[in-house]
């Protein structure tokens, strides 16, 4: 009994905390992802375009050239695909991403949570746009 018990303890110590139902760890990436992901980081150009609170509601965002990290995401899928996909490789290689910085900062949606928490920064916004662009780039080559 004690063996069933410890490799189910060794089951859930590999699954992804924060990993919703229908997420793909096996993500497949194109050139469009890497757009984005360059594109929003391009957006999101300084601290004073930063939009640290995040609704989830993008339209004002773009009238106020004010971004959250999911709504300079959601403004470069729109330019570069024409739609935005929620799902797409990008968007989820950059929710990967941020848990590695996510601490306690995450309660319900990963990137308007983690991009309001007090304790994220511009400099940490960047760093993830950053990290996922190279992950991309990896998996491109």
């Amino acid at each position: 009994m004690k063996i069933y018990y410890l490799l189910f303890l060794l089951l859930i110590s590999f699954t992804s905390f924060s990993q919703a139902p229908g997420e793909d760890p096996n993500l497949k990436f194109d050139s469009f992802d890497l757009q984005i992901i360059e594109l929003a980081d391009s957006i999101l150009s300084s601290p004073a375009v930063w939009n640290k609170q995040d609704d989830r509601e993008c339209y004002n965002d773009v009238e106020n050239n004010n971004y959250s990290l999911f709504c300079a995401l959601l403004k470069a899928s729109q330019d570069v695909l024409g739609e935005y996909e929620h799902r797409r490789a990008c968007m989820q290689i950059v929710r990967f991403t941020l848990e590695k910085y996510a601490e306690d900062r995450v309660k319900q949606h990963r990137m308007m949570d983690w991009n309001n928490h007090p304790d994220t920064s511009f400099e940490e916004v960047k760093k993830v746009l950053r990290e996922s662009a190279e992950e991309v780039g990896k998996h491109l080559k």
